[in-house]
C-alpha cells in the first residue's frame, strides 16, 4: 500500500555484496523520514563496505537543503540506523528553523457592534 508521502530512493553498495533484506530495511528507514517533513523530494542511500568496517551515508534532498547524514561501524546494521537517526535530527533541526513560530493574530473585537439608539 502507498504511503501518503512516498519518494523515490536509490541504494547502492560498494566492495561489498549487500541482501535484499538489509536493503529493504534500509529504504523503509529512509521512507520513515517522511514523519519529520512532509516535502522531501528523494533520497540516497550508499553502503560501502571497506575492510574491516562499513560506512553508510544517507542524502536527503529537501526544498532549499541537501541534508547528509554518515557513520562507520563494523556492523552494517548500527551504521544504517545511526546515519539515518543523524538525517532525523537535521532533518527535524531545519523544520524547526523554517517554521512559522508567531502566533496568528485575530482581529480584537471593535465596542461598535450595536448601533445607537435615538
Amino acid at each position: 500500500m502507498a504511503k501518503a508521502y512516498d519518494f523515490p530512493v536509490t541504494f547502492t553498495c560498494r566492495h561489498e555484496s549487500c541482501d535484499e533484506s538489509f536493503k529493504q530495511e534500509a529504504v523503509e528507514q529512509v521512507l520513515k523520514l517522511s514523519r519529520y517533513h512532509g516535502h522531501i523530494i528523494d533520497a540516497d542511500v550508499k553502503v560501502n563496505g571497506k575492510q574491516p568496517s562499513t560506512r553508510v551515508e544517507v542524502t536527503v534532498r529537501i526544498p532549499g537543503v541537501v541534508v547528509t547524514a554518515s557513520y562507520e561501524d563494523y556492523s552494517r546494521t548500527v551504521a544504517l540506523d545511526t546515519a539515518v537517526e543523524k538525517a532525523r535530527i537535521q532533518i527535524k533541526r531545519y523544520k524547526d528553523k523554517t517554521k512559522d513560530h508567531r502566533v496568528p493574530v485575530s482581529p480584537e473585537p471593535s465596542g461598535e457592534t450595536a448601533e445607537p439608539s435615538e
